[in-house]
C-alpha cells in the first residue's frame, strides 16, 4: 500500500511563523530547561535598548555531538522521552523539537553554548539562519532545498535553515547548562519594545507589587508589550503562584504546594516570575468550582485532569487577558485565557467576563496540540471530552450558582436601599416636627393604601401601606409610600397654605437625598 509523504518544507516554514508571540517562542526554551533538570531559567532582554537577548540555564546542558545531531536533521524529529527521569519527580514536557529555531521569529542569527554536567564535550556555536527562508522555500532555492533525485524519483530529505560554525569553547571557565544569545534581533522587535516603553511605568522588581499595576488595567495593551511579555512569560510557564491564597477557598492550594516542590525559578530582567493568578477582596464575594480529578477513557486512552474555575461576582475581571480558561499540559500553558471558554455556546452576558479558570492535563490531550504548542486540533476526542465536560459544570454548576448569588445581592441591596430610604424618611420628618418618628408596615382595615399617623408623647408613629399593595411599578413604591407620609403631615398643619407650603418643603428634602 503507498504511503503519504509530508513535504519536508512545511515544517521549515513552521520554523519561521510558528509562536503567536515572543513569549511563546521564549516558554519552548524554558520548557527545554525543565527537561533538562534546569532549577532557574535567567532571560536577559537588554531592557530598556532591546539589542540582544539571553536566556540560560542551569541544567544538564548537551553535548557537542548532540548538536550536531539536532542540526544535521533532528529538528522537528526529535521524539519525547517518557522513560526519562526528572528531578523532583516533574513530568516530562517532551518537544517537537523546534524551539530552538523558534526563536527566529525575533532574530536572525544566536549563539549557543553548552556545557554538559554528564562529562561529554561541550561546544559554543553560532546559527545564522537565512534571510528570506519563506521565498526562498517556494522558490526552491538550491542553498536551502537540496535537489530533486530525479534517477532514485524521490523529492528532497533535506531543507535547509541556516548554517552553523563552532566557536572557541573553554569549558573549564563555563557554567554547566545551556545559554543561547539572540544577538541579531529584528529591528522592528527592538523598535516595539522600545516604544512601547514611553509613557509605561517601570516594572517593579517585586512581582506581587507589579500584577497588582497590572491588575488594575483593563488591558496588558494600556501597559505595552514588555509588560506583556512579562505577563504571558509568566502565565505560561510551569511555575508556582505567588501564593497559596491567590484565588478564594483554596482553588490553588494544592497545586501551588506541587509546583513549589518542583523547584523551577524564572527569572527575567532580575524580576523573578510567578504564575500572574490573583482574586482578593470582591465586596460581592465569589462563585467557586474545584475541579477534582477527572479520568476518562476515550477511545482507549487515558485522559486525567483536574483544574478550578472562579467568578469574581459582580466585577469584570482585570486584565482583560486574564479572563477565560486556560489548559495547562504537563503545568505548561497550551495559548493563554480562552475567553470562549472552549467554544461555550450559552450567552451569559457580562457574567462571562467575571470568569477565570485553568485545568491541568496530566495524561492525555498531547495528540491534540498543533505544532505551535499554542491551540488545539479542536474535533480530537479528547479535546471534545474535555469541552464536553467543561460545558457541562458551566451550564448544570457555574452559571446557576452565579445567577443564584446575583438574585441574593439583588435582594440585598434592595433591603439596604429601603432601609435607607426608610432612615431618610423618618431624618426628613424629624426635621421638621423636631420629635421622633417610627415607621411601620400594614395594610389599613379598609384595605386602602393610605398613611395612618398617630401622635403619641414621645412623637409620631406612621403606618405606611405595604410596598406591594401600591398600585404603581416596582421600583418606584418606595418613592410613593415616602411622598404619601409627607403628604399626610403635611396636612396636620392648620389651613390650605401652611399645608401647602410644608409639603412643598418636605417633598425637597425628601428628593434631595433620595
Amino acid at each position: 500500500m503507498p504511503k503519504i509523504k509530508v513535504h519536508e518544507k512545511a515544517l521549515a516554514h513552521l520554523s519561521r511563523g510558528l509562536y503567536r508571540s515572543p513569549a511563546s517562542a521564549l516558554r519552548e526554551l524554558v520548557s527545554n530547561a525543565w527537561d533538562a533538570d534546569a532549577t532557574t531559567v535567567t532571560i536577559n532582554t537588554n531592557y530598556p535598548n532591546f539589542y540582544q537577548l539571553s536566556i540560560e540555564d542551569d541544567g544538564t546542558g548537551f553535548s557537542k555531538s548532540d548538536f550536531e545531531q539536532l542540526m544535521q536533521g533532528g529538528i522537528g524529529n526529535s521524539q519525547k522521552r517518557p522513560e526519562l527521569k526528572l528531578i523532583n519527580d516533574r513530568p516530562v514536557i517532551g518537544r517537537f523539537g523546534i524551539g530552538m529555531l523558534g526563536i527566529a521569529q525575533i532574530c536572525g542569527a544566536f549563539v549557543v553554548t553548552s556545557k554538559p554536567k554528564d562529562g561529554s564535550e561541550g561546544f559554543r556555536a553560532r546559527v545564522q539562519l537565512f534571510d528570506r527562508l519563506k521565498e526562498k522555500l517556494d522558490a526552491d532555492d538550491p542553498d536551502v532545498v537540496a535537489s530533486y533525485k530525479a534517477e532514485a524519483k524521490q523529492y528532497p530529505e533535506e531543507i535547509y535553515a541556516g548554517t552553523y560554525d563552532f566557536e572557541e569553547f573553554d569549558g573549564s571557565s563555563a557554567r554547566y547548562g545551556t545559554r543561547i544569545l539572540a544577538d541579531d534581533l529584528h529591528p522592528t522587535f527592538i523598535k516595539t519594545f522600545q516604544e512601547s516603553l514611553t509613557g509605561s511605568k517601570p516594572v517593579p522588581m517585586d512581582w506581587s507589587k507589579a500584577i497588582e499595576v497590572i491588575s488594575s488595567k483593563r488591558s496588558l495593551q494600556e501597559l505595552g508589550d514588555y509588560w506583556r511579555l512579562l505577563w504571558e512569560l509568566a502565565a505560561a510557564c510551569p511555575l508556582p503562584y505567588l501564593q497559596a491564597d491567590v484565588l478564594p477557598e483554596g482553588l490553588i492550594a494544592l497545586d501551588h504546594k506541587r509546583l513549589k516542590k518542583y523547584g523551577f525559578n524564572v527569572v527575567i530582567d532580575g524580576i523573578e516570575l510567578a504564575k500572574p493568578v490573583m482574586l482578593r477582596n470582591n465586596p460581592a464575594g465569589y462563585t467557586t468550582h474545584l475541579i477534582e480529578e477527572q479520568r476518562q477513557k476515550i477511545y482507549g486512552r487515558d485522559l486525567v485532569f483536574h483544574g478550578y474555575i472562579v467568578v469574581q461576582e459582580g466585577v469584570q475581571l482585570s486584565p482583560d487577558e486574564f479572563r477565560g480558561i486556560m489548559i495547562r499540559i504537563k503545568d505548561v500553558a497550551v495559548g493563554y485565557y480562552d475567553t470562549s471558554m472552549l467554544d461555550y455556546r450559552i450567552n451569559e452576558g457580562p457574567r462571562s467576563r467575571w470568569l477565570t479558570g485553568e485545568i491541568y492535563v496530566s495524561e492525555g490531550l498531547e495528540d491534540a496540540l498543533n505544532i505551535d504548542r499554542d491551540s488545539f486540533n479542536k474535533f480530537h476526542p479528547q479535546y471534545k471530552a474535555l469541552q464536553r465536560y467543561t460545558h457541562n459544570i458551566l451550564q448544570t454548576s457555574i452559571f446557576p450558582k452565579v445567577y443564584k448569588q446575583i438574585e441574593v445581592r439583588s435582594e440585598k441591596r434592595a433591603d439596604e436601599k429601603q432601609e435607607a430610604h426608610q432612615q431618610h424618611l423618618k431624618e426628613v420628618l424629624k426635621a421638621h416636627t423636631g420629635a421622633t418618628v417610627n415607621l411601620k408596615r400594614t395594610l389599613p382595615a379598609d384595605d386602602e393604601p393610605s398613611v395612618q399617623v398617630t401622635e403619641t408623647a414621645r412623637g409620631y408613629t406612621l403606618n405606611l401601606p405595604p410596598q406591594e399593595a401600591l398600585k404603581t411599578r416596582k421600583n418606584q413604591r418606595q418613592l410613593a409610600s415616602a411622598i404619601l407620609a409627607i403628604f399626610e403631615m403635611a396636612l396636620r398643619e392648620p389651613g390650605k397654605e401652611k399645608q401647602r407650603n410644608k409639603f412643598r418643603e418636605l417633598l425637597l428634602d425628601l428628593l434631595d437625598k433620595w
